[in-house]
């Protein structure tokens, strides 16, 4: 039915050993993250307003881009992204370093694993994430914006730098150098006036090939009651009265006093510092006020419900539940499918590929069969559509339908920290449980099926790239062309899955209360392997069929178990 690809294997969690629901309830009141929660949507976020980062979405973010009369720059996450998640100290590093710019630039995050924001990550064509973008104070609208490396926060400094001196070279705000016949008199003049609020004119000297002076404007930013102007040639100090040799930065005052001052090094923060010393002797302080301490952590909200199920789990032996197999079908079809642009030749393959594999493996309830087998149907006779499009085609399928998705939050991937499994962990279920399926009707499905369904995705559709990126070698090293059977296809997917488990154990993107172990453990299944720790891999395939076979699939977590097969 479907050529079998190379796959693109995800880094997602595997289930864990059992722990007494006692103790690890105790575990999770004692948990402390770093989360925050959006004032407008309720939701957690990477980020928050402490930060000096604004959470942004469609509704908002484009009318922010408009009529905000500064610089913007605006990462695009997806909330499940381990390298979303890495990049965050980072990102919180660069913004908490440019509060002092609020005068000229804004700090945006949009979430691109919500529901809301897929127009918005769409229209910009995010194809990857975490995604920088800088959009100009008079952006219209039209375009994409500039893209940025994420780097290391001096690198993205210096770029927005770069941007912002070429946006903002009027008013108080003077990048190009003073002119080889400028004095005292002439550049005073330039900053009185309507508009001026400057009492003072700091003097900095830059050499050919530096941007010492530019660098010091911008950290002088919050001092409204002093101009910098760039001196690129030591002569015109004398224009002022100062001996030309060896100087390097000076201040002077609207009378025309000036005053050399010294710093302790070379840089636009040893500048920066000397030129606030001297206008807090004059009573002169920064406005905004300058942040002196982090933002807060919060605790993690000890919701009874989350408690409840997570006490539950943990008591359990290691089970997949129909709730997470609803989640990872609703956000594919509602969030990861419609995030893309235009869909034909390959990619439009690859969306048939991933439609009909979950057609003959569905398990969804009756009216979520119709609703894949109308998609089916549908997408056989279309040759290209945009991602709007495929977005239009779901609702209207699913209006006729009701409420297909009953599943309201994560069951067996459900996790004690925010950010933390969640989508990733239900994806892996559904594609496990997806190969358990199809080697049940091998008449049916051909043996690759699977794999090739999730490689087309991991390729066209899925937004954590860093995901994708990292599985193309092993895949290749792999051979995954070479599964030839639904038995292999099982037992490929669950080997690819330990490879991953072991490279990304023990990273931040793991949640501690539920590690990615080498599955199944041996309390799960103590005859998987051998006296000497080897894989029994004919017990292993048993045990992965039995534990995702259609009938072992808890309803635990769905309001009823009416209407599945």
């Amino acid at each position: 039915m479907i050529r079998p690809l190379k796959l693109l294997m995800l880094p997602l969690p595997l289930p864990t050993a059992t722990l007494p629901a006692i103790i690890w309830l105790l575990l999770l009141s004692a948990a402390t993250a770093t989360a925050k929660a959006d004032a407008m949507t309720g939701e957690v976020s990477l980020y928050s307003e402490a930060d000096n980062v604004i959470n942004a979405d469609t509704n908002t973010l484009l009318p922010h881009l408009r009529t905000t009369p500064k610089g913007k720059l605006v990462q695009f996450i997806n909330i499940f992204c381990g390298d979303c998640r890495r990049f965050a100290p980072t990102f919180k590093g660069v913004a908490r370093e440019l509060y002092k710019w609020r005068s000229l630039l804004s700090i945006y995050a949009v979430d691109c694993a919500q529901e809301r924001n897929v127009e918005i990550c769409r229209d910009y064509q995010i194809l990857h994430t975490p995604t920088l973008r800088y959009f100009p104070p008079a952006f219209s609208g039209n375009g994409l914006g500039t893209e940025l490396p994420t780097i290391e926060p001096k690198e993205i400094i210096d770029l927005l730098a770069g941007y912002l001196a070429k946006d903002f070279n009027t008013g108080q705000l003077h990048f190009e150098p003073l002119r080889p016949d400028s004095d005292a008199n002439a550049t005073i003049a330039e900053h009185v006036g309507p508009g001026h609020t400057e009492e003072y004119i700091a003097l900095v000297f830059q050499p050919k090939g530096s941007n010492i002076g530019r660098d010091t404007i911008f950290e002088m930013l919050p001092y409204p009651a002093v101009a910098v102007r760039i001196v690129d040639d030591a002569q015109i100090f004398a224009n002022f009265g100062l001996a030309a040799h060896d100087q390097k930065l000076a201040i002077l005052d609207l009378d025309g006093n000036i005053l050399p001052l010294k710093a302790t090094q070379e840089s636009s923060q040893a500048y920066a510092a000397s030129i606030a010393e001297y206008l807090a002797q004059m009573g002169r302080t920064p406005w905004p006020p300058l942040p002196t301490t982090r933002a807060p952590k919060t605790s993690i909200v000890r919701n009874r419900e989350k408690l409840a199920i997570l006490a539950t789990v943990r008591r359990e032996s290691p089970r997949a539940y129909r709730a997470d197999l609803e989640q990872a079908i609703d956000k594919l079809l509602h969030i990861e499918l419609p995030k893309a642009g235009l869909i034909e030749g390959d990619n439009m393959t690859a969306l048939r590929n991933i439609i009909a594999v979950l057609r003959y493996n569905n398990p969804l309830n009756k009216d979520g069969k119709l609703l894949i087998t109308g998609l089916d149907d549908s997408l056989l006779s279309i040759s290209r559509l945009t991602g709007n499009e495929f977005e239009d085609l779901v609702k209207s399928k699913q209006k006729a339908l009701g409420n297909v998705f009953k599943a309201k939050r994560d069951i067996g991937c459900i996790s004690t920290r925010p950010f933390l499994r969640g989508f990733t962990c239900s994806l892996w279920t559904l594609f496990h449980y997806l190969t358990v399926a199809a080697a049940r009707q091998p008449n049916t499905i051909k043996a690759g099926s699977v794999l090739s369904a999730v490689h087309g995705f991991a390729k066209y559709f899925f937004g954590c790239s860093d995901c994708a990126q990292h599985f193309r070698a092993m895949a290749e090293r792999k051979h995954i062309e070479l599964v030839a059977d639904h038995d292999a296809e099982i037992l490929w997917l669950w080997e690819a899955h330990n490879e991953v488990n072991s490279r990304v154990a023990g990273d931040t993107t793991e949640d501690p209360e539920f590690p990615k172990i080498q599955f199944p453990s041996m309390t799960a299944c103590p005859v998987c392997r051998d006296e000497n720790s080897q894989w029994n891999r004919t017990e292993v395939l048993r045990y992965l069929k039995n534990l995702y076979d259609t009938k072992s699939l808890s309803f635990y977590g769905l309001p009823t178990s009416r209407g599945y097969e």
